[in-house]
């Protein structure tokens, strides 16, 4: 079991994802519980928004190539659940009643983890002050319309660990491991790697994102910030 903190965190949305093993780095053939879409496939994704059917790419990145019929059907839904703000561009669920449904009626026989991500209270207003749209005609993304919300995380959920992301101005991020970073930080900061790939509990976190986050250092030119990873059962 994760310990836990007296740390406030807020909710920042579910994720469905199907993990893939990691085919390059240090955990090479491992499957890492991150929500990152660089490592691990997200089950709704850009292909499940209709917006972009006029493009000619209706079934890219679709993990199980669905036919144009049943494509379709998970275009009007998501469409509907995105106006109603219970989907949120373009790859996060803001309730888990919402993401239930869209598991059992698209993707019944695959087997995936649902999983949230959860901000520190530091990191949530930070975030809100990186990614609020300079205007009204600039939509907002999934995460900070999730974390605008000030939902505290749900305490019945299992905390799996935890990892540092970077966020990208479309929603997606990247998390350490898209760096092979887990042996820096382990000797830099002394933290350790759990059974699920994840950080365990630390008090170095704020030194970490002040390292992911110096531009000198070559990370990925997004804001990176510490979040908790919750696991939650079927």
């Amino acid at each position: 079991m994760i310990k836990k903190s007296d740390e406030v965190y807020y909710f920042g949305g579910y994720y469905l994802i199907k993990l893939e093993k990691c085919d390059f780095g240090s955990f090479k053939g491992k499957k890492l519980h991150t929500c990152s879409y660089c490592l691990n496939t997200t089950l709704l994704d850009s292909w499940s928004f209709g917006w972009l059917k006029e493009n000619g790419e209706v079934n890219k990145d679709n993990p199980v190539n669905f036919n144009e019929d049943l494509t379709t059907q998970v275009h009007n839904w998501v469409n509907q659940k995105f106006n109603e703000e219970k989907i949120g561009w373009f790859n996060v669920f803001s309730d888990l009643e919402t993401l239930k449904e869209y598991k059992q009626k698209f993707f019944p026989e695959i087997k995936a983890e649902i999983m949230s991500v959860n901000f520190p209270e530091s990191e949530k207003n930070e975030f809100l002050k990186l990614f609020e749209p300079e205007n009204s005609k600039l939509g907002e993304i999934g995460l900070f319309q999730n974390i605008k919300k000030n939902k505290i995380e749900n305490k019945n959920e299992e905390t799996i660990g935890y990892d540092l992301i970077g966020i990208e101005l479309g929603g997606g991020f990247h998390s350490f491991h898209c760096h092979d970073l887990a042996e820096d930080l382990i000797n830099k900061f002394g933290i350790e790697i759990n059974e699920f790939g994840l950080i365990k509990e630390n008090d170095c976190w704020r030194e970490m994102l002040e390292f992911m986050n110096d531009k000198e250092n070559n990370f990925e030119y997004s804001p990176w910030f510490y979040v908790k990873v919750n696991k939650v059962k079927e």
